[in-house]
């Protein structure tokens, strides 16, 4: 990680957190005498972007009117696209820990076992992460299929919030190391 933390300032931060729903697994670790990921570490040492996550949390994640299920495979299928280390191998970890599926990559690679729903999500997302620029009429005609205007909206802005904490993690190398695994 290439922020160095400071432990008075991660305890301060950490005491707001203690009913923040956004960060439910982390307040679980923290109440078991665990430590919290690298993430919440360096997000910490600007307090403003706690709260900023709680009001996104509320939103979009895990809040939001769209199935857990979901976004555990939009967030999947980002964080592989960015090559992302924190959020793939977190993510891999919550899906297993919410009984998503024991191999939640091989989920997204068997696309025809998708419900046609996710399925058409994920292409939507391929379609951003090609050019946001030139999606077609016709992906948002299948989006309409499965989703309100309102969803579409949710899944859009999930897509680009997964984008940016990748971003985030990759910058300043924030690393995983099984925080979240419930093995």
């Amino acid at each position: 990680m290439r922020i160095k933390t400071n432990p008075e300032q991660l305890a301060k931060a950490f005491e707001s957190l203690e009913h923040n729903e956004s960060f439910q697994e982390i307040n679980a670790i923290l109440k078991q005498g665990g430590t919290a990921h690298d993430m919440v570490k360096t997000m910490a040492m600007y307090p403003p972007l706690l709260e900023a996550m709680e009001a996104l949390g509320d939103a979009v994640y895990p809040g939001g009117s769209l199935p857990r299920e979901l976004k555990e495979l939009i967030i999947l299928q980002s964080s592989i696209n960015n090559r992302c280390q924190f959020c793939t191998n977190s993510h891999i970890d919550i899906a297993k820990g919410l009984g998503i599926s024991e191999d939640p990559v091989k989920m997204l690679e068997d696309v025809e076992q998708l419900k046609p729903e996710y399925a058409v999500a994920l292409e939507y997302l391929q379609a951003i992460f090609t050019d946001s620029n030139r999606i077609s009429e016709s992906m948002f005609e299948k989006l309409r299929e499965h989703f309100t205007e309102g969803e579409i909206v949710e899944l859009t802005f999930m897509i680009g919030y997964i984008n940016m904490l990748n971003w985030f993690n990759n910058a300043l190398q924030v690393e995983y190391r099984g925080e979240l695994s419930s093995d």
